[in-house]
């Protein structure tokens, strides 16, 4: 089995059960649990679970850490992908977008093929990649300073970009939402960015999955009044979907 596959199943493991045993994961998926705990180590060098005897917890939900790219592509996979088509709903033919980096908005350029003309300007290395194969795409790629591991273009350059672009539409990834202290990202650079691509845009449309809800990150991006639509996956906990109706923010569970 392939270890993103490995990574995958003890992600939704923890996020079912909150624990994961070592010795049932291996029977589960017929390997060795040596395998597992390399695994596990893996994760939790990477912030994302606690080691206990026998198998392991996940870390607090408002631990300040990001993952890798490549660890978060496969984590929620099936919700990010039903965000990215409900998305699809606030796009036209002949729309200028700006897609921000992240997992959930490689997942919805990924769906962009189908729409003629479109204009795309995007900070997200591996989402440009994936708009480049799209004959009917116009791509423009913000230049800048690549973070590395995390395939997101920040810097100056980005930044004297942006404040050259107006677009129709800006598709945004967030790493936390706290209802008081609003969106945030656990990179300063990022922000940087992602404050400048929701200025440089007519409507601002969110892509979380549920695990950002409730958590902190290290830096706000604006407050959740400064938005117009938010997307998550159903299933976010209720108690978050009506705070954030009582709080007049329009919200699509996909």
């Amino acid at each position: 089995m392939l270890k993103r596959k490995r990574i995958q199943i003890i992600c939704d493991e923890l996020n079912k059960n909150g624990v994961i045993s070592i010795d049932d994961l291996a029977k589960q998926l017929e390997i060795s649990p040596s395998t597992i705990r390399r695994d596990i180590q893996e994760l939790e060098e990477n912030h994302m679970v606690r080691r206990i005897r026998g198998g392991a917890i996940p870390v607090a939900a408002n631990t300040p850490h990001e993952l890798p790219f490549s660890m978060r592509t496969d984590i929620f996979k099936e919700e990010k992908a039903r965000i990215a088509e409900a998305a699809k709903q606030y796009i036209h033919e002949n729309d200028t977008l700006i897609v921000g980096s992240g997992t959930t908005t490689l997942a919805f350029a990924k769906t962009l093929s189908d729409i003629s003309p479109l204009y795309v300007a995007t900070s997200d290395l591996m989402s440009a990649l994936e708009l480049s194969t799209f004959p009917n795409v116009e791509l423009t790629v913000l230049g800048g300073a690549l973070r590395h591991f995390h395939h997101s273009i920040t810097g100056y350059f980005a930044e004297q970009m942006l404040n050259q672009i107006h677009a129709d539409t800006a598709f945004v990834g967030i790493d936390a939402i706290d209802f008081n202290l609003g969106l945030m990202n656990f990179s300063t650079e990022d922000v940087a960015v992602n404050k400048l691509i929701l200025k440089a845009a007519t409507q601002k449309v969110i892509l979380c999955d549920h695990s950002k809800f409730d958590a902190i990150a290290f830096a706000n991006v604006c407050s959740l009044d400064q938005i117009d639509v938010l997307i998550t996956g159903k299933e976010t906990d209720t108690v978050y979907l009506d705070r954030l109706r009582e709080m007049g923010v329009k919200t699509i569970v996909a």
